[in-house]
């Protein structure tokens, strides 16, 4: 079970210091977007935002991902900032997500209008299975967004 200090449903922005998955040595401050918790496999479902445009433009070894742009602000962001599913969407033990809660923080949650952006791009994402599809239109459901499908 995930621990009941972080507060967080389906659709918040939170940053995780120190994140120990990053492909790097330096380990940063990441910033995610919460889409939900299965407990049956106790997992997290979460994506990661990145803010390095230059892979989505015409040129970007990104350009055809599943993606779209969230405003600084919207949810807390400090940047705007790139929501990839393709490249970013990840399944998190809850082990490792307790583990270090104290590097997590809430930062904001989206609204209705994003919450819709967001289920447009879940589904016709091909790499999330219907199956986490489902259990992510859920989660979103009981954060009191609509969620239509």
């Amino acid at each position: 079970m995930i621990d009941g200090s972080f507060n967080l449903q389906a659709g918040d922005i939170f940053t995780w210091e120190n994140y120990p998955l990053w492909n790097s040595e330096k380990k940063d401050r990441r910033w995610f977007l919460f889409l939900g918790y299965q407990s049956l496999d106790a997992i997290v479902y979460q994506i990661t935002t990145t803010t390095q445009y230059a892979h989505y433009d015409g040129t970007g070894d990104r350009k055809g991902n599943n993606h779209f742009k969230i405003n600084k602000g919207i949810g807390g962001l400090a940047e705007d900032s790139i929501v990839d599913l393709t490249t970013y969407f990840e399944r998190i033990p809850e082990k490792l997500f307790n583990d270090h809660k104290t590097d997590i923080a809430k930062k904001g949650s989206l609204n209705q209008d994003w919450i819709n952006k967001l289920v447009k791009h879940i589904k016709r994402d091909k790499h999330i299975p219907n199956i986490e599809k489902k259990d992510i239109y859920g989660y979103l459901r009981n954060a009191n967004f609509k969620v239509t499908v």
